[in-house]
Formats: C-alpha cells, structure tokens, sequence
C-alpha cells in the first residue's frame, strides 16, 4: 500500500493591527473555521516526477509556482524521499484574498508531511516549518497567520510573542467580503515598509493603529460593539492613508453603510483582498452581503460574533 499523510488547517482574519503589526505593534486576529484548506501526500511509484494537483496549479513539481515548489521540494530533500509524491490540495479558502491561505495551505502540508512520514509534530515545529514557507510566500510575514491557525483561538500577536484571547462575545455580525481582487500581501508590506522609509511622518498612522489596536481590546472586553465599530472606522482611515486600501473596497464599504453597516475595513494585505464590515443584525448583514455580491464580490461569509 502507498505511503499516505493528511493534514487539514483552516484560515484567519485579522481583526485589526494589519500592517502595523510588520513594525512591532500588536494585532488581534481571530480563526476563519468556514474556510478550509486540506493536504494529502501519497508515494507514486509510477510516476517520473513528484506532481501537485491544487485549484492554482495542476502539475509537475519542477513547474510548480515558487512557493509551492520550494516548500514540497524542502520536504523531499530534508527527509530524503525518494519515491515521486503526488500532493493534493483542496481548499475552499480564496488565495490572496487576506484570509490566510497561504498560511494555511503551509501548516496543512507540514501536518500532512509529518503523518507522512509518521512522526510527532509539536506546535512549536509546526509553526517554524510553516513560517519558513511563509517567508517564500510574503518575503516579510509578520507571523500572525500562522500562530492564529495553530492555536484556533482570538490571538493578541506582538513582536513575535502571541496571547489567546478569549472568544469573541459581543452582540452584532461580522460580514467577511472576498472582494474578487487579487491582492499582493508582500508587494502592500514592501510598499509601506517603503513609504515609512521614504517619509517618516507616515510612522504616525503606523503607531496610531497600533493605539487603536489596544483600544478595540478594550472593547471587545467591555463586549462594546459600538466602540469596536468606531474603532474599525478610524483604523481604515489610516491603512487609506498608507496606500493599501483599494476602489473595490471603497466601493463595497461605502455601500455597506448605505445598507445599514456601522463599520467596515480592509483586513490583511489590502489592495483588493478580503474586508470585514460590522452590523447590528443579521437582516442588515445579509442584504450587505448580497449588495457586496452585486458589486462584483466572490465570496461573501457571515458569522455572529457572539460567540
């Protein structure tokens, strides 16, 4: 029988922090559970040349994109397989949208690989394998992603160092929009890494979101969703101003309130991407979701953020 190892991780969304958080300020990030990414490894014999079959890519492993070859390719090397593996990838998480995928797809494989190979696998390990991928994938993660989907918990990520938070329990909605624009996490960190070079009072914005950071804690522990909503507002203002909003996401915001949202911002990278909108019912989520759909969104997810 062909040697077999499954792995299974789902995505995440960042509350707020986005950004900022590649310059040492905290972020908040919660577990994305309806968007799942599953990996299999199978030894082939038959086969000439280790294969991925995936929704992005669907072929031999030396034609493979960049961070998909490099981080089955470390794995063939590191553990000296030498029979050709097939990787099958499944997922229902849109890549470059914000939401994780590539974090998720990173700590699939590496679960997947070491069931493969039938070894323990401590969450320590797994988020050094995972984030050596996301290095291949983000060039500069901050690493939010990947603890997040470890932990399947609220996170509070600074610097490295992550804190679980308690479950979300506050009375109103959460609206996660896949605005159908691809965007580019590394070249949107790279560019305000840039800017904030270029022009130091952009730092500013920076350190505000990272004020802001603190103060949506405070609210989500107080369970003040109007304060939270206020926060959302003031946060998309800054990541406006640090060039990684985008039209479609000014478009879809500005009409979400005109259905009745109390906030609304980018989430992750920006530029196209995922963006998460805040309502106080569900009547209110849904016809945003559907008003979001008509403006060309591909995805549309709503979860009650109650608990």
């Amino acid at each position: 029988m062909a040697q077999q190892g499954y792995g299974e991780a789902n995505g995440k969304v960042i509350l707020i922090g986005e950004h900022a958080v590649t310059f040492g300020e905290p972020a908040i990030a919660i577990p994305f559970t309806t968007g799942k990414v599953k990996a299999k490894i199978e030894s082939i014999a038959e086969l000439k040349d280790s294969y991925i079959k995936s929704d992005v890519f669907d072929g031999a492993l030396h034609k493979a994109p960049e961070h998909l070859k490099a981080v089955i390719t470390r794995f063939i090397e590191k553990y000296k397989i030498k029979t050709p593996v097939k990787v099958t990838i499944d997922t229902n998480l849109p890549p470059s949208r914000g939401l994780g995928s590539s974090a998720a797809m990173a700590v699939a494989f590496v679960r997947a690989s070491y069931d493969y190979l039938k070894q323990t696998l401590t969450d320590e390990v797994l988020i050094e394998e995972a984030n050596w991928a996301e290095r291949i994938a983000h060039g500069k993660p901050s690493g939010i992603d990947t603890q997040t989907i470890v932990s399947n918990k609220p996170v509070w990520f600074k610097q490295g160092k992550v804190q679980t938070l308690k479950p979300l329990d506050l009375e109103g909605y959460m609206i996660v929009i896949d605005t159908g624009v691809r965007g580019s996490t590394k070249q949107a960190v790279e560019d305000v890494h840039n800017l904030c070079k270029t022009d130091s009072t952009y730092l500013q914005y920076v350190e505000h979101i990272g004020t802001l950071v603190h103060e949506a804690s405070e609210a989500i522990e107080h369970h003040n969703f109007e304060q939270l909503a206020k926060i959302f507002n003031l946060c998309q203002e800054n990541l406006r101003t640090l060039t990684v909003s985008h039209d479609k996401i000014e478009e879809i915001l500005n009409a979400s309130k005109e259905n009745g949202a109390i906030a609304g911002k980018l989430t992750g990278g920006g530029r196209g991407g995922s963006m998460i909108v805040l309502a106080s019912s569900l009547e209110t989520a849904e016809q945003i979701a559907a008003t979001a759909k008509q403006l060309g969104a591909h995805h549309t997810w709503i979860e009650y953020l109650g608990g």
